[in-house]
């Protein structure tokens, strides 16, 4: 009798597997576990396969035994790739506009990229939102100045949607997440290590950029209301105590009240160099908590409503021992969709088993996936896989 069942194997990497130019079939990890690329991840340069090696950096590979028949994969198939080649892809252009950020001459650039990128986002999250917002949230490694602002498009995108707003309507709210911070991304990755407190230069840096940004996308030549007065307000809270102008009430505009909700809940999920990461459901308790108080009451409980109580990409343990990963809101708050992903003892199952939770008590408890790590290397295809982002012009 042949065994079908699938064997994963840690290999260290030796170089012959990567190639300049393609992206990780895998997640990589360092020797101590720690998760140091995501699969999806376009390898750069030589240097970059160079530092990999020194490190001894390792992977998890899932061997299947030949079929007896090899079956030849649906011509759509093969257009399809893993939400986390989606998600890089995006960051990866992300980046390239960013780099343009300070160069005058190519302003019309700028604009042009993050105005493709709010394309290319409203086209994932049309089909598949789960699977952005779920796959984001996996993304531990990426440079927080871009994945950061990246998540909070994607958020305000599903949560504008949802609120029946129109592609055209939506998208100055989705640009303005997109460069939100540009104010301060210079020294935005510094801060997200930085354990000490600020100075007296970052504390300035920090009050001034929500001014900066709206005046340096203003010198780029945006002149859109929608796009610019979010970027100005996402810190001013409902209540007064926000900057840079202490605004309060309906003095701040709905598409800022909403950028805020979505830059706060992004934040806190991400681990700092001085806390660890805030788990998805105590982020949307704080949320729902500040509902009325510094945050749209209206727009907190539209969030939650977007996001589901156990939003998509948490890692959860049920009662019954095994580990799962939320995958889908469901249609019910409290009937999340999910892939049981290890059997009760703990150990992972060869292909993850869908399901719908009856109800939320089967859930025990809520763990960090920093914890987990080892587990993203088979959670690349827990989504089905999706129609790559066309090629840039």
């Amino acid at each position: 009798m042949i065994s079908t069942e699938t064997t994963t194997i840690k290999r260290t990497l030796t170089g012959l597997e990567l190639q300049v130019g393609t992206r990780l079939p895998w997640s990589l990890y360092s020797p101590q576990g720690t998760l140091l690329l995501t699969e999806g991840t376009l390898i750069c340069s030589e240097k970059q396969i160079e530092s990999l090696l020194n490190i001894q950096a390792h992977y998890y590979k899932q061997v299947n035994p030949a079929p007896l028949a090899a079956s030849k994969p649906a011509k759509d198939d093969a257009l399809k790739v893993s939400t986390f080649v989606i998600v890089h892809t995006l960051l990866e252009r992300l980046n390239a506009a960013f780099e343009l950020r300070n160069q005058s001459e190519a302003n019309s650039a700028f604009i042009r990229r993050i105005m493709q990128l709010v394309f290319d986002i409203q086209g994932v999250c049309e089909e598949n939102p789960d699977a952005m917002l779920g796959t984001m949230q996996l993304i531990v490694e990426a440079p927080h100045g871009l994945v950061h602002p990246l998540h909070a498009a994607l958020m305000c995108e599903v949560a504008s949607c949802r609120m029946g707003q129109g592609p055209l309507e939506r998208f100055p709210v989705v640009a303005a997440a997109l460069t939100h911070d540009l104010g301060m991304y210079d020294i935005q990755q510094a801060l997200f290590e930085q354990s000490s407190p600020l100075s007296d230069e970052q504390r300035r840096i920090i009050n001034e950029h929500p001014q900066r940004a709206h005046d340096l996308l203003k010198q780029k030549g945006v002149t859109e209301p929608r796009w610019l007065l979010p970027i100005l307000q996402h810190h001013e809270r409902i209540d007064g105590s926000g900057y840079p102008a202490g605004l309060c009430g309906d003095a701040i505009c709905r598409d800022a009240r909403l950028l805020a909700i979505t830059d706060s809940y992004s934040a806190m999920i991400r681990p700092r160099a001085y806390r660890d990461q805030v788990l998805p459901r105590d982020a949307l308790r704080e949320i729902f908590q500040q509902r009325g108080n510094t945050i749209d009451a209206t727009l907190a409980r539209l969030f939650i409503d977007v996001m589901g109580v156990f939003s998509p990409g948490t890692l959860v343990r049920l009662t019954r021992g095994e580990l799962a990963l939320i995958t889908g809101r469901g249609d019910n708050l409290n009937q999340p969709t999910l892939a049981v992903i290890t059997g009760p003892q703990g150990k992972r199952l060869n292909e993850p088993r869908s399901m719908t939770l009856e109800d939320s008590s089967e859930i025990k408890s809520i763990l960090c996936i920093q914890d987990h790590a080892e587990l993203i290397a088979m959670l690349g295809h827990i989504w089905p896989e999706m129609t790559p982002i066309p090629s840039a012009a």
